[in-house]
């Protein structure tokens, strides 16, 4: 399914100029997400807003690059092209002078980092809305109460959807501990069986019950 995936965002995106890499990180995060290829249209389509940032950030990449070429080349720092009167080649790397990073060189250098600190701290985030989403799928299907799932601390990190799923049957486990508890809890402060609005003790019969008795047995004078 991972190729099909991969395809189908190849074909979807080819105008956005994204690298290989990119595209089959994108791939390996829905085929996690799919069950079926069925819905692999949809997720392909959903990741539209993600690969256009990286878009984005691939546009800059490659802005950069060329202006860092363009100053080099201003510098005289592209190799010299042979002398045909003088065929040993010149060294394209001029020594190290000790001179301090040109303004230049550190401008773009420092947005460079920037851009990857950006681009790392999106895969975070991502990562941890599709753990979270994939928890919550998993504390559903095992019917965990919602008080319980109140108490999970947001932001989890999981490595694997082995521990996401080691997790929510922890807190199923914990959730049907709590039930039981107060299941037992309330059977023991039940009210003892009442009859006629009088609680009976063990052993005993109502007030109600006595009279009722009373009223059955044969009168004296009946008796004769």
């Amino acid at each position: 399914m991972f190729e099909k995936i991969l395809q189908q965002l190849k074909t979807k995106y080819k105008d956005f100029g994204l690298s290989e890499t990119i595209l089959k990180a994108k791939a390996k995060q829905i085929e996690k997400a799919v069950k079926t290829e069925e819905e692999i249209t949809d997720a392909v389509a959903g990741v539209e807003d993600d690969l256009a940032i990286f878009q984005s950030f691939a546009d800059q990449n490659r802005t950069l690059a060329k202006e860092i070429a363009d100053l080099k080349k201003a510098k005289g720092e592209d190799p010299k092209p042979v002398d045909p009167a003088d065929p040993k080649p010149v060294d394209p790397k001029p020594a190290p002078t000790g001179d301090p990073e040109p303004a230049w060189a550190k401008a773009i250098r420092e947005q460079m980092e920037k851009q990857n600190q950006l681009i790392s701290g999106f895969q975070a985030e991502k990562t941890a809305q599709t753990n979270a989403q994939k928890l919550q799928t998993e504390l559903d299907e095992l019917k965990v109460s919602k008080s319980i799932q109140a108490l999970i601390p947001a932001g989890l990190t999981f490595e694997n959807d082995e521990a996401i799923k080691a997790y929510a049957a922890e807190m199923k486990t914990k959730s049907d501990a709590i039930a039981q508890e107060f299941g037992n809890a309330a059977l023991s402060g039940m009210a003892k069986p009442t009859l006629f609005g009088e609680t009976a003790k063990e052993g005993d019969i109502s007030n109600a019950m006595q009279a009722y008795k009373d009223s059955k047995k044969p009168k004296d004078n009946e008796q004769h």
